[in-house]
């Protein structure tokens, strides 16, 4: 039986969609900026971004059934979570130094302002869903007994 979209909740497996959002996400919107700043910003926020899917994808290939295994799990979780953290700040440093960049000249400055305010804001968005994502499934993956039930809290 199918769940109505306005009753379903966040599934804590969200984190690699949400990292694929921000990854696809962050090369459109960077390949409009500056080619002067490519070395400086964009490279490495496009490599931060591409860090966020990459280890949330490694992570969600363990399976853990031994601690070792429930370790590299939790490893590659905050791997990706230090990347979501990096490429937050990268993306806000970027649009305070260059708030406008990519706009066309004809265009007002108080539009181009606002577009840059929403790509930022829609950034932010993306980067806490991974947040609440990520450390809730963290905190899955700590509590999970190895043979395959929740520990109980």
């Amino acid at each position: 039986m199918s769940v109505p979209p306005g009753n379903r909740g966040k599934s804590p497996m969200q984190f690699i969609e949400t990292g694929d959002r921000i990854e696809q996400r962050a090369m459109e919107v960077c390949r409009r900026w500056p080619k002067s700043f490519f070395f400086v910003i964009t490279q490495r926020t496009i490599e931060l971004a591409s860090e966020i899917y990459e280890h949330a994808l490694k992570a969600n290939a363990i399976l853990p059934k031994s601690e070792e295994e429930r370790t590299l799990r939790i490893l590659e979780l905050e791997k990706a979570l230090g990347a979501n953290y990096a490429f937050a700040r990268k993306i806000e440093r970027a649009y305070a130094m260059f708030p406008i960049c990519g706009e066309k000249k004809d265009v007002s400055l108080a539009a181009v302002q606002e577009k840059s305010n929403r790509v930022l804001q829609e950034f932010m968005t993306y980067c806490l869903e991974e947040e609440d994502s990520l450390k809730g499934n963290i905190h899955y993956t700590r509590n999970l007994d190895l043979t395959g039930k929740q520990k109980s809290t």
